[in-house]
């Protein structure tokens, strides 16, 4: 039986959960090792855990900043020859093996996956699986708008963060089987989209599907909703990701495929000679970064040793003298001036 892996692909904040939840209805299997849900994701992350681990040894061995290795405008350069790469992604090979290969359609979903996309082909391609691929959409403002609130991101780098991550590798992504879903259109018309994303890929419908995933695509999942007229009117947004939505959002409605494709391309090559700066900025961004947690750091520990100071018992001595002192003061003012009212 061939297996059929469906990488669910795109920019944090963009639905990519929403959508592998998706594919599950649609039949797709999901694993049985999930994340738990989240305060800032309670319908769930359906993130595999092990392909989870695996995307976090990669970014420790490509020496990315733990958690925030997202927030670099340019993904890291994989050495998909160096040792540690080779041995890890040997362990990626046999998880899909061990896992996946008794499954003809399955799925898993980790926004580290977009960055790190040329280690997942190269691993699946090694372990004998079909590659398709769902990239998920949505208007970058509100991706923006998102990241403010969960990571305290300014507006002007998340949105070009939203467009490195889909832009960086393009041209090898396009080169599989894809089909760009827009997050907004989903949460409208789930039925419509999900039917789509079943002929697009392939994978066989489910009549219950349409259903299931209106009942689990809550209302409260958009908190924000954005036009592709607003971005027009802000000329403080690069045209790289004016361009960029623009095409993704022609994709989504499978209009004029071949121009909106070529269009990516040209987009992937104007992003690539535009690398130099954004790793200067990233740079930039990373010092800033340091000096502030060392100022929050030696702010901690100051205040660390106020409360010991405060609490020894020298200080408590000194706070006596100290009133002791003022006590003093005020007596000596008070027979100043009764010696000043008995000399008159």
């Amino acid at each position: 039986m061939e297996s059929h892996a469906v990488l669910v692909l795109g920019m944090h904040r963009c639905g990519t959960s929403a959508l592998t939840r998706c594919l599950g209805f649609l039949g797709a299997d999901l694993g049985s090792e999930l994340v738990e849900p989240a305060g800032d994701n309670p319908t769930g992350f359906w993130e595999d855990i092990r392909f989870l681990a695996i995307n976090q040894r990669l970014t420790d061995l490509l020496g990315e900043e733990g958690d925030r290795w997202w927030e670099h405008s340019v993904p890291p350069e994989i050495p998909l020859s160096s040792p540690g790469v080779r041995s890890l992604m040997s362990e990626a090979v046999e998880e899909i093996r061990g896992r996946f290969a008794a499954s003809a359609w399955w799925s898993f979903k980790d926004p580290r996956t977009l960055r790190a996309f040329p280690f997942w082909e190269e691993a699946l391609v090694q372990a004998g699986v079909q590659i398709m691929e769902v990239i998920v959409v949505r208007h970058p403002l509100a991706c923006a708008q998102s990241l403010l609130r969960r990571n305290d991101i300014p507006e002007e780098r998340s949105v070009l963060l939203w467009a490195g991550q889909y832009l960086a590798h393009w041209p090898r992504v396009a080169a599989r089987p894809f089909v760009a879903v827009d997050y907004d259109r989903v949460l409208e018309e789930p039925k419509r989209e999900l039917r789509r994303l079943s002929d697009r890929l392939g994978l066989p419908w489910r009549e219950a599907a349409a259903e299931e995933a209106r009942r689990f695509l809550r209302a409260d999942l958009r908190h924000t909703r954005f036009a592709a007229e607003d971005l027009k009117h802000r000329p403080d947004i690069s045209p790289l990701v004016v361009e960029t939505f623009e095409a993704l959002e022609d994709l989504c409605v499978d209009r004029d495929l071949q121009s909106a494709s070529a269009r990516m391309v040209s987009l992937h090559a104007e992003f690539s000679r535009a690398i130099p700066v954004l790793r200067a900025l990233d740079s930039e961004i990373a010092r800033t970064v340091r000096r502030s947690h060392e100022l929050s750091a030696l702010q901690r520990e100051v205040s660390a040793l106020r409360k010991r100071m405060e609490a020894s018992r020298t200080w408590q001595f000194l706070l006596r003298l100290q009133g002791m002192e003022r006590a003093a003061r005020g007596l000596r003012k008070r027979l100043l001036g009764s010696r000043a009212d008995g000399s008159e």
